[in-house]
């Protein structure tokens, strides 16, 4: 009998020293599941912030395009209208150049025709004199 209640105050401090060890497991597997439940918060709410962040660059890209085609747009408008002033003033030079250069033709030859004038004139005015002088001298000889 001895022997069986040796073995029972052994079996009896084991079952304590199980239970101990239980208790501390059960302790940790609750601390365990505490920070589980609250990695699977922050994880919930770190999963719906980087939905919305996905949701605001889709957003903001699709507006980013849409901006770049109305600025491509309107680049594609001030280019043409760029493109029909300086057909616009390709045309006025033209006109001017035309203008000034008929102008200039016309001044050219009247100045040419004056100059003839005036050549002729002293051409006449030196035969008369050469006559003049001639005859002038005759009458002195």
């Amino acid at each position: 009998m001895d022997e069986y209640l040796q073995e029972l105050i052994e079996f009896k401090e084991r079952c304590k020293s199980n239970t101990k060890r239980i208790n501390g497991v059960e302790e940790r597997l609750d601390k365990s599941e505490e920070l589980l439940g609250n990695i699977d918060k922050s994880l919930s709410v770190t999963i719906e912030q980087i939905k919305n962040i996905a949701e605001d660059l889709k957003t903001t890209s699709v507006n980013f395009k849409e901006a770049i085609m109305r600025s491509n747009t309107a680049n594609s408008k001030e280019t043409e209208l760029l493109k029909e002033k300086y057909n616009e003033l390709e045309k006025k030079y033209e006109k001017l150049s035309s203008k000034l250069e008929q102008e200039t033709i016309g001044r050219d030859a009247k100045n040419w025709r004056d100059s003839k004038s005036k050549i002729i004139s002293w051409a006449i005015s030196i035969v008369l004199a050469i006559i003049a002088g001639v005859l002038g001298l005759s009458k002195f000889l």
